[in-house]
């Protein structure tokens, strides 16, 4: 694990906060030893679409600075797990790179995070996440980082804001977006589909003492666990 990890570097912000014990303790049993699945999820934007909407109206813009305390701010009434999230992606924005964009209400209020990478971001993409992602080809781009602070959790605000940053990932030239989520996380895998996406890769990251090895595996897209 480099010692530039956003793990690591999470795991240390969260050390200075009350009671997080719960996702330092998480990230570091899985560091020992876990083999963790995830799918490769792919969208092709000339394929028909129609956006799924959320209970509230949102639309889709970058992020700016007065966006973050919203999305990404630290504060204490948040929970453990959620203060991991954002620690995650705050290192992600202060790494510069990718185009991190949100979701906003009516108000204007962001209420979810993602960023698009394409593959003038490779290396940037192979350093920041460890060679968890496949090297982007020019007709690919990749979103990651996505994040729906819990208050607006329950409202559709995922698949209906991922549904439209994918399509302003078109707009850089791509004609496919892919994402990865895991096999453990229905609801997210739910809300992918929604947005248009379906399984083509599944990535293994084996961790044994701290290393980590990453394979992908070509699937079809009916993958067994993937909701129906």
């Amino acid at each position: 694990m480099s010692g530039n990890s956003p793990a690591l570097a999470a795991i240390g912000e969260l050390l200075r906060e009350p009671n997080t014990a719960k996702p330092i303790l998480a990230a570091a049993r899985r560091r020992l030893s876990a083999d963790v699945e995830a799918y490769g999820l792919r969208r092709d934007l000339e394929a028909p679409h129609t956006h799924p909407d959320a209970k509230i109206a949102i639309t889709v813009r970058p992020l700016e600075s007065k966006d973050v305390p919203a999305v990404l701010g630290a504060t204490a009434e948040l929970t453990p797990d959620e203060k991991w999230d954002r620690s995650m992606r705050r290192r992600l924005l202060e790494a510069n790179i990718g185009l991190p964009h949100v979701a906003v209400t009516a108000e204007d209020e962001a209420c979810y995070t993602q960023w698009i990478f394409t593959s003038k971001d490779n290396d940037d993409i192979q350093r920041h996440f460890e060679g968890i992602f496949p090297h982007l080809d020019d007709d690919m781009a990749l979103l990651e980082g996505a994040f729906t602070p819990v208050a607006w959790r329950g409202k559709g605000v995922m698949s209906a804001a991922m549904s439209r940053v994918a399509e302003r990932a078109g707009t850089l030239g791509p004609r496919y977006v892919i994402t990865f989520v895991g096999l453990d996380n229905p609801a997210s895998l739910k809300g992918c589909k929604k947005a248009g996406f379906a399984p083509y890769l599944l990535r293994t990251q084996r961790f044994r003492l701290g290393r980590q090895q990453v394979t992908f595996a070509a699937v079809e897209e009916n993958a067994p666990g993937m909701p129906v």
